[in-house]
This record gives C-alpha cells, sequence and structure tokens, in this order.
C-alpha cells in the first residue's frame, strides 16, 4: 500500500517520531507543502489542526477525500485564515451558515465586523472536515467521542498522538539557572492561549494573591506559541493551563507538562481533563468559584512537595505509557486498512454529504443538516435529499 501523509510538521512530534514505524509496513509519502499535483497513493492521511499552517492540508482534503487525524474540534481559525485571509469574506459567510445555518450566518457578520469577540471559538466550522473524511482517528476522547456521533458508518478511533514523540523538558536546575530564578523559588507558569490573548482577569488576580501571599513564589505567563515555553515548563512547580471556551484538544503544552512530570491544572470538560481523567492533573470547574477553586489549589501544591510529586509522577507515568510511537503506527495503520477496502463507497458517501455547494439544494440541505444535528437525527439527513431534490426542480 501506498499512503500520503499531508502535515506541515514532518520533522516534528507524533509525525516524526511514527513516520519510521510506518515506512516498515507500508510505502510512505511525506506531503509538507502545497504540491504542484497530489501524489500518487492508495490513500492520503490528512494532519489537521486548527492553525493557517494545515491550509495547504485543509485544501487538499476537500479536493481528495481521505483519512483525518484531528486534533481539535473548533477549526475556525483555519477556515477564517482559507476564507477572509484569502480575501474571501463571502466564502466564509458561506462556510459558517453551512456549519450553523442563521446562527452562524449572525455570528459571521459580527466577525467581518470586527464584533465576534469569544462568539467563533463556541461554534465549530469543521463540516467540510468532516465530510470529506473517510475514517477519522482522534487525538482526545473528547473528540473522537464528538466525531463519532457524526460519522456514523465510517470508523472512528481515538490515538493519543498528542503524547507520542514529545521533546523531554530541558532540567529544572538548568531551566532555572538559564531563566535567572532561584533554585528553592515557588514558581508557576500559567499559560494565556495564544500571544495576543489577555490572561482572564480573575485567574490573574488570583495568581497574583498567591505570589504576594506565598514567600518566594514566582508566577511565569507563557503562552503555546511561545519560543521559551519548554525552559518555563522545566522551571515550573504548578502550571495553571485554563481554556476558555475549551477546545476538546490537548494542547501541546499541557502535553509536555504532564509528561515532564509537572502538576497541571487543567479546565474541567476540557479535552484534556477528559483524556488525563486516570493521571494526576487537577481539573478546576469553570464559572464563579474558578479563580478562588485556582488559588486554593496553587497554594496548596506549593506548600505540599509530596502531594505535588505525586501527582506529577502519575501524570508522566500516564503520559509516558501512551507515548509509544510503536503503539501509535499500529493504531493508524489498522485504521488505514480498514478504509482502503472500502474507499471508492466511502468518497462516494462523502460527496453526497458535501452536497451541491452554491445551489439551492446545497442551501436547503444546509438548513435540514443543522436542524437535524439539533435534534440528534444527523442519519436521516440522506433520505430527505431526493425530496428535496424534486422540491427545488432537480436543480443542485
Amino acid at each position: 500500500m501506498r499512503l500520503a501523509l499531508w502535515t506541515p510538521y514532518p520533522e516534528e512530534g507524533w509525525v516524526a517520531a511514527v513516520a519510521p514505524h510506518l515506512a516498515r509496513e507500508i510505502e510512505l509519502v511525506l506531503v509538507d507543502a502545497e504540491p504542484p499535483s497530489a501524489p500518487e497513493a492508495d490513500l492520503h492521511v490528512y494532519h489537521v489542526a486548527d492553525t493557517a499552517r494545515h491550509g495547504f492540508v485543509y485544501r487538499a482534503l476537500l479536493r481528495q477525500p481521505g483519512v483525518v487525524v484531528l486534533e481539535e474540534w473548533s477549526l475556525h481559525r483555519l477556515v477564517h485564515a482559507e476564507t477572509v485571509g484569502r480575501g474571501d469574506e463571502e466564502a466564509y459567510r458561506r462556510e459558517a451558515r453551512h456549519a450553523h445555518g442563521e446562527t452562524g450566518t449572525f455570528v459571521a457578520r459580527q466577525v467581518l465586523r470586527g464584533l465576534g469577540g469569544a462568539l467563533p471559538a463556541l461554534l465549530a466550522m469543521n463540516d467540510r472536515v468532516l465530510e470529506a473524511s473517510l475514517g477519522l482517528a482522534a487525538t482526545s476522547a473528547a473528540v473522537r467521542e464528538r466525531a463519532g456521533a457524526r460519522l456514523t458508518g465510517r470508523p472512528v478511533v481515538q490515538i493519543p498522538l498528542a503524547f507520542v514523540g514529545l521533546t523531554p523538558l530541558p532540567t529544572r536546575a538548568g531551566a532555572r539557572g538559564e531563566l535567572g530564578l532561584g533554585q528553592e523559588r515557588a514558581v508557576v507558569v500559567a499559560l494565556r492561549g495564544a500571544a495576543d490573548t489577555a490572561p482572564a482577569p480573575g485567574i490573574a488576580r488570583a495568581l497574583e494573591r498567591v505570589a504576594a501571599g506565598e514567600p518566594g513564589a514566582t508566577v511565569l505567563w507563557t503562552t503555546e506559541d511561545d519560543p521559551g515555553l519548554a525552559l518555563r515548563l522545566a522551571a515550573a512547580d504548578v502550571v495553571v493551563a485554563l481554556e476558555h471556551p475549551v477546545r476538546l484538544g490537548v494542547p501541546a503544552a499541557v502535553a509536555r507538562a504532564t509528561a515532564g512530570g509537572r502538576c497541571t491544572l487543567v479546565t474541567a470538560g476540557s479535552g484534556a481533563a477528559c483524556e488525563l481523567a486516570e493521571a494526576g492533573v487537577v481539573r478546576v470547574p469553570p464559572g464563579r468559584r474558578e479563580a478562588e477553586e485556582v488559588e486554593a489549589w496553587v497554594r496548596r501544591l506549593l506548600t505540599d512537595a509530596s502531594a505535588r510529586a505525586r501527582r506529577g509522577e502519575a501524570a508522566s507515568a500516564w503520559a509516558a505509557e501512551r507515548g509509544e510511537p510503536g503503539r501509535a503506527a499500529r493504531g493508524l495503520l489498522a485504521l488505514v486498512r480498514e478504509v482502503a477496502p472500502r474507499r471508492d463507497e466511502l468518497i462516494r458517501a462523502a460527496a453526497t454529504a458535501g452536497g451541491g455547494e452554491g445551489s439551492l439544494l446545497a442551501w436547503a440541505m444546509d438548513d435540514v443538516r443543522v436542524a437535524a444535528r439539533e435534534l440528534g437525527l444527523e442519519g436521516a439527513t440522506a433520505e430527505l435529499e431526493p425530496l428535496l431534490a424534486d422540491l427545488f426542480g432537480g436543480h443542485r
């Protein structure tokens, strides 16, 4: 079998760790940029995440359906980059409507006016990816559960790739030396998401109170795209990695912190909280008492080294068990081998799921799909297409 794996990160993370194992079993072609034409392959595997760097992968998937490795549930940033980022606001409005009907249209208008705020993150825009998926590997339990409910008749599996191919953190002593921090200091590292995102005011004030009340305590704010992230995580005693709203994937920073044995606070209900349910993370419920809970937990963990160590060791052992590249490769190969014999059948089903974009029938089917999802009747929409085609005179 000849397999084409599309990814912007061929030499990093799980791809670099898993590729040698795959290559022993099949002929593997890595596609790391937009090629002049798609390589010949029996099956294409697409690595999709919510960043603009995955744009060429997204475009290739829409042209030629295949197996998807999905890292996050909401793909708004990716879709926005592929529409508005390319100067096509109408395409963005169309994609929002395709995903969420009139609610999506309203949100798209607000975003284009600069008034979207946090609204986009609450509305997943992954329909095109799901429709083009012949099979799907979710990197977290939360994404697998959501995808499984949508992809009836297509295989969906979970492979914990967030913990595969992680680069070990520097030593605590070395990291603190580089950062100019004393070895005896109590260090809290807090993530605030992207570089242009401000810390949640309540959490920021809670951690300020910790720093003021605990002798020698230091709070370091960082971001997922911080070049010095690994150094800060290595220096940490406690990591605070809350998500608002939750993305259902496992952030790379959380995977690295837990694998490195750092006691980590995550948001209850997030992908990380669901994935690490048996490990040593602290799950903090969002809501009115969130900041109070964060402050209490951080104080307790900073003053109880044994409790901190127990949780860190449990998380590290859990991550190590799931981070074995050979195991991940076997899971991905099993999915590919399940999909391959059904490829043509599944491609026909994917073409039907997408509808005739831009037509009256597609417009009507979008409304039907949104209503069906809200009513839990996802599988019923295919039976309605012939009826709607008759209603609209067969015009797609």
